[in-house]
């Protein structure tokens, strides 16, 4: 077939041969690897995509890398950019490469110990691989409408369909600093069928003009060489079929940038759905600005009723004075008619007179003490109720704006405090218009009282000294009464020596506690040097209801006294004005012993 080419033209049929080897070669490997590569940043590009739209939105990231936490907006917000981005698998990784965080709940507390994870990705670069011949099954296939698993795209070997999974991580860097990555398992299947097919045609199309210039060559060969310039026309033709080639493989671009966009425009939708929730969270916090006034309503109607029974129990009182005055100016008149007749009578008149006036002191604070129950009783069923609604109210409240950045954290502490407030009230009005038998049990008052203080906190500016001797003395007295004698009288000096502190700015307050052990009694002394109590104000400290701060009703001292009467015990208070305040607690010695017997 050969024996008629001269040496020129065999070594030209070499050379095309040799040529249509090479590139036939060279088209199907630059194919393989243009769509390994393009796999690849296909999938990089999608799972960089996800990965950060999760973390760009997580409510606490560091939380979450760390061990795993998400709220109930970001799990809507993964699902949602999950389905939205084709992926179908995914892990959370922290520092240490564990994952705290997976679409399949048995990859949980595995451990990556792949080199690239530590090699790549710890070091902020993503990294990602292809894996073919993946059993299509390990992937949740959709269900068509007749019921069957829709493998399209997916290759079947063996009765088995296999998939081509792009397998991508994503290092989540905070400010400098590795927190973890994100490991995500992206379905290629469909686009490399896709690569498959539009290579496969490229290939086929240069396999086909390498089969015509095959065919060209043979008959050249066969007519030696005689026609060139058709040789050069068949070229021609071979060179156009190239050019489709490229404008199939352009093509083949353009429809992938295309089926990008439509991904960004997805991931636009569920930045204007994230934006929507956000605007019911606003609107959420404006109901609760306008519950809060509400309450504020309520309380300041109940603070009105409260006052009323004042003036009631103030119109009650005087009467009685009335009645009492009347009476002694009988009782006055009677005793200077009979004093001329007999001495021992008018001794026995004052005794009588004297007994009359405590009677009726007695009277008046039982009479109170009445009134004050029965509107504590009223008061604490009306406003407990509605206080405990709002309590669990602003709890929910708080669960579902916590780490939103909303500002409405500050309202809702302060509508708290307020709730706590008024509770604290109701507790002081029930405990002081309640009596209850004591428990007694013998305390070593020093290590009893250790104990309290490390409990308690000084307000800035304030210092506290526990002096206390007679630390292995034993005492008997109720614990859960006595220690709430103790922490009020506490409380009442750091907030006085506090508010002080707040106008006048002194650095050197200080709150002295001390004891004393007489034959009888045992007593504990505290001593402050704040601003002190005016005198006519020390005057009326024990009575109930009476109070200078801006909140309370006035019986936290007249409480402490009744505890302290009720052990056999008694509070004495002494205070200079602008020099600080004395009070001693006293109990008696051996209480326990004396009841036992």
């Amino acid at each position: 077939m050969f024996g008629k080419l001269n040496s020129r033209d065999a070594r030209l049929v070499y050379t095309l041969l040799f040529v249509a080897v090479v590139m036939l070669g060279a088209s199907w490997f630059g194919a393989r690897v243009f769509q390994q590569q393009f796999l690849e940043e296909s999938a990089e590009t999608q799972s960089i995509q996800w990965a950060e739209l999760i973390r760009e939105n997580l409510s606490d990231p560091e939380a979450t890398f760390a061990y795993g936490k998400i709220s109930e907006d970001d799990a809507g917000l993964i699902a949602l950019v999950t389905e939205a981005g084709g992926v179908y698998r995914y892990k959370f990784y922290n520092q240490d490469g564990v994952v705290v965080l997976a679409s399949r709940l048995n990859d949980l507390g595995t451990k990556n110990t792949k080199p690239y994870f530590y090699e790549i990705v710890a070091q902020g670069d993503p990294f990602v691989k292809i894996e073919h011949d993946v059993a299509a099954t390990e992937i949740q296939p959709e269900v068509t409408a007749g019921g069957e698993a829709d493998y399209q795209g997916h290759e079947q070997v063996a009765g088995r369909h296999l998939a081509v999974v792009a397998e991508a991580y994503v290092p989540m860097i905070e400010q400098g600093r590795f927190l973890g990555a994100i490991e995500v398992y992206v379905d290629a299947s469909t686009t490399a069928v896709y690569l498959e097919k539009q290579m496969l045609e490229a290939q086929l199309g240069l396999v086909a003009i390498l089969a015509v210039l095959g065919i060209f060559m043979t008959i050249v060969i066969r007519s030696n060489m005689r026609e060139r310039n058709r040789e050069l026309a068949t070229m021609s033709r071979a060179h156009e079929s190239m050019a489709k080639a490229e404008e199939q493989v352009a093509r083949l671009n353009q429809e992938l940038e295309q089926r990008v966009e439509e991904r960004t425009a997805e991931l636009e939708r569920a930045n204007q759905d994230i934006l929507k929730a956000n605007e019911d969270a606003l609107r959420a916090s404006e109901d609760v600005q306008r519950l809060n006034s509400q309450l504020e309503q309520r309380v300041e109607e109940r603070t009105a009723q409260l006052n009323k029974a004042y003036e009631s129990m103030a119109k009650l009182n005087d009467q009685l004075e009335q009645r009492v005055d009347e009476r002694t100016t009988q009782l006055g008149q009677a005793n200077e008619s009979v004093m001329k007749l007999n001495q021992e009578l008018e001794h026995r008149v004052e005794e009588r007179t004297a007994e009359l006036h405590q009677a009726q002191g007695e009277l008046l604070r039982r009479e109170r003490l009445a009134a004050l129950g029965q509107l504590t009783a009223t008061v604490s069923h009306e406003l407990r109720n509605p206080l405990g609604a709002i309590r669990t109210a602003v709890y929910l409240i708080r669960g579902r704006t916590d780490d939103k950045g909303l500002g409405v954290e500050a309202a809702l502490e302060r509508a708290d405090r307020s709730i706590t407030r008024c509770d604290n009230i109701i507790t002081e009005l029930l405990d002081f218009t309640r009596t209850t038998d004591l428990s007694l049990e013998n305390f070593r008052v020093g290590d009893w009282l250790d104990r309290l203080l490390y409990e308690q906190n000084a307000p800035e500016g304030v210092t506290v000294r526990n002096e206390m001797t007679a630390r292995d003395l034993e005492v008997a007295f109720d614990e859960d009464r006595f220690r709430r004698v103790v922490i009020n009288v506490f409380n009442n000096a750091c907030e006085a020596m506090s508010e002080d502190y707040e106008r006048t700015g002194r650095q050197d307050y200080m709150l002295g506690i001390t004891s004393r052990v007489s034959e009888d009694r045992f007593e504990l002394i505290f001593h402050d040097n704040g601003p002190g109590i005016a005198p006519d104000t020390l005057e009326k400290i024990w009575e109930p209801l009476f109070s200078t701060k801006s909140f309370g009703v006035g019986l936290g001292l007249p409480t402490v006294k009744q505890i302290m009467q009720q052990h056999a015990g008694g509070i004495d208070i002494t205070s200079n004005l602008g020099q600080g305040t004395d009070v001693v607690l006293w109990l008696p010695l051996n209480r326990l012993d004396e009841r036992a017997a």
